[in-house]
Order: C-alpha cells, then sequence, then structure tokens
C-alpha cells in the first residue's frame, strides 16, 4: 500500500506539470523577422561640355563732373559789340558766332571793296560778251580779268579783317552764363576809357571720365596694345552701350615690402563719342562701366573651384560618376577664369563626364 501512495504522488506531479505547461504555452508570443532596405546613394552630377570663355573684369568708371569751360573776348568802349547768344541754356556748336564786334572803319572799307569787286566783274562779262560776238578785243579782256583778281584779292583781304572780329565757339556745349565786365584803362595821353569783357560759360556735355586698371588686371590691359584716339565701348546700369575714345593714359608704380615687384596701375582717360539724339549731360548721372577683357579661350574644358579638392602632396582631383560609381578623377589644371571661380582643365576630363555635385541616400 505505501508503494502505491508513491506512485500516485508521482502521477499527480505528472498530472499538475502538464497542467502548467499547457498554460504557459497558450501564452507565448510569436515575433516577426524584420527586413532592413538596403540605402542605395544618388548623385546629383553635371555634365562636362567644352566651352568659349570669355573672362572680363567689371570696372566702374569715375567721371569728372566738375568740368567746364569759360570763354571770354574783350572790346573798348569806343567799339560796339552784338550779342547773338545771351540766354541760358543755348545749346551752340563748334565755330558758332557768339558775337561780333563793330569795326565802322572795317565795315566801310569792306563795302568799298565790294563794290569795286562787282563793278570790275560786270565790266569783265561785258568784255566777254563782246569778244565771242566779235572776235576782238582779246587783250582788254585779258586786262580787265587781272582787274577782277586783283579785286576779289583786295575784298578777301577786308573779309579776313571783319573775321578778326567775329568771336566763335571753340566747343560744342550749352551756354550757362554770359557775363559782362569792364576795367578802367588809361591810354598814352592819360585819358579814361574802359574795356569790356564778355564770358560765355559752358556746361559741357562730354565729360571726361577715367578707367582704373589695377595691379590684378594690368598685364591683361597691356596686352590690348591701346592707345590715345582708340575707341571703347562702356555702358549703363540698363546694360545701354556708348562709344568712348582713349584721351590720355598714364601709368605709375608703388612698391610694396612684401611683393619682390612693384605693384602697376593705369588710369585710362575717356570721353564720349559724339551721337545725334544722346543726352550725355544726362548719361553722367548713372553710373558708367567698362569691361576689361581678361582671358579669350575657344573649347575648353572649366570646372568650378568648388568642385575640386587637392591633396598633402599638391595634386587636385574631383569624382566622376562612371558606370553608376563614384570614381576619383586626377586633374592637370590651367589658369584661373570666370572671374576665378572656375579652372580651366588641361586633362583628366573629358567632353560629357558627368561631374559629381552632390549626393543623398535613399
Amino acid at each position: 500500500m505505501k508503494v502505491n501512495k508513491v506512485s500516485l504522488y508521482i502521477i499527480f506531479l505528472i498530472i499538475i506539470s502538464a497542467v502548467i505547461l499547457t498554460s504557459c504555452s497558450s501564452q507565448t508570443a510569436t515575433y516577426e523577422i524584420p527586413v532592413f532596405d538596403i540605402m542605395e546613394e544618388k548623385f546629383t552630377t553635371l555634365e562636362v561640355k567644352t566651352q568659349d570663355v570669355n573672362d572680363w573684369e567689371k570696372i566702374k568708371l569715375s567721371i569728372q563732373t566738375t568740368g567746364g569751360a569759360r570763354y571770354s573776348f574783350s572790346y573798348s568802349e569806343y567799339e560796339q559789340c552784338t550779342l547773338f547768344v545771351t540766354e541760358k541754356g543755348t545749346v551752340v556748336k563748334k565755330g558758332d558766332v557768339l558775337g561780333v564786334i563793330t569795326d565802322r572803319d572795317l565795315e566801310y572799307d569792306l563795302r568799298l571793296k565790294q563794290e569795286d569787286l562787282e563793278l570790275k566783274q560786270l565790266l569783265y562779262t561785258d568784255l566777254y560778251n563782246r569778244y565771242l560776238k566779235t572776235g576782238e578785243g582779246y587783250y582788254e579782256m585779258q586786262l580787265a580779268l587781272l582787274d577782277v583778281e586783283q579785286s576779289q584779292y583786295n575784298y578777301n583781304k577786308a573779309a579776313e579783317k571783319m573775321e578778326t572780329l567775329k568771336f566763335k565757339s571753340s566747343i560744342d556745349g550749352t551756354i550757362e552764363n554770359v557775363s559782362q565786365t569792364y576795367k578802367q584803362m588809361t591810354d598814352e595821353f592819360n585819358n579814361k576809357y574802359k574795356v569790356y569783357t564778355i564770358t560765355f560759360t559752358y556746361a559741357i556735355d562730354n565729360y571726361m571720365m577715367d578707367i582704373s586698371i589695377g595691379d590684378a588686371e594690368y598685364d591683361s590691359f597691356e596686352k590690348l596694345g591701346l592707345k590715345p584716339g582708340d575707341v571703347l565701348q562702356v555702358y549703363d546700369s540698363n546694360n545701354k552701350t556708348y562709344k568712348v575714345m582713349i584721351y590720355t593714359m598714364r601709368y605709375s608704380t608703388a612698391e610694396r615690402t612684401y611683393l619682390s615687384r612693384p605693384i602697376r596701375y593705369a588710369t585710362v582717360t575717356v570721353r564720349f563719342v559724339k551721337e545725334e539724339g544722346v543726352d550725355y549731360t544726362n548719361i553722367i548721372k548713372y553710373a558708367l562701366y567698362y569691361d576689361l577683357t581678361l582671358t579669350q579661350l575657344e573649347d575648353v574644358i572649366v570646372i568650378p573651384k568648388n568642385l575640386v579638392t587637392k591633396t598633402s602632396a599638391g595634386l587636385y582631383y574631383t569624382y566622376v560618376l562612371y558606370n553608376n560609381k563614384k570614381t576619383i578623377r586626377y586633374l592637370t589644371l590651367g589658369t584661373e577664369v570666370l572671374n576665378s571661380t572656375s579652372y580651366v582643365v588641361l586633362s583628366g576630363l573629358h567632353e560629357n563626364d558627368l561631374i559629381i555635385t552632390d549626393s543623398t541616400m535613399e
């Protein structure tokens, strides 16, 4: 009976264990194995193309707006003067008569010589017509022709004297002011008299402008071989162009202790090449610019500086997309262009290569 109790006890334990295991198995959680997507690197590229490079430097012109001109002529109180230009704002051309001093004696002499010339011309014409009809009087006609030539000469000389009494504008411009002043003079007999001076003040509409060439642009400027009289093109803030002519060219140097050579400068003074219908006085109120060409290259490959890396050994390289893979490409570089933002590539890149500019993981 004692053995049977032990057996029952063991069976009971087995049943209890089975119940516990059954309850535990019903609470077991099922886990799924996660699947991860492998990220792929995507590239942004720049296709290599050959191009023409016209590298330039934009230079602002300094305009000399203080320019002007004063032209005067004088006459005494014993003379008279007739002014043809007295109003402000009158536009005059070079050679226009601004005023004439009156000289009665010269006027009378010129009138006599004109009358004499006209008389001699009538006499010659009469003899010429008679000679054609009669065939006579040839010698007399030749003497009359000499008289005409002498009278013409006398008239021309008198007219030249009259021209000296005319005051003419020596430039194109706009009259800003006409003033008359005088001063007391004394002749050889101690008689006092007045000398009047008429002064015309011009507002110049063809201002001088300076193009300042710094040391960085000096070599390129020197290669142009420009000289006074050459024509350049400038433009305003609206990109409207105007022609200017070189007036003077000045050069200077300055020593710098930290450099092995002097700093060089050039100042090119230019003025407008006048065109009809252009208000140059208004133009100078706005900024004007000149483009100095630094480099002109044809069919070259260039690369932006920010896409080039330099190794500690002094080698230059960039990355290209080759067979859909990021590949290093070593470069041989030339001069800096496009206002020093890019390099000319001498070797290492070919047309249609794809330079990697950026990348992202997707």
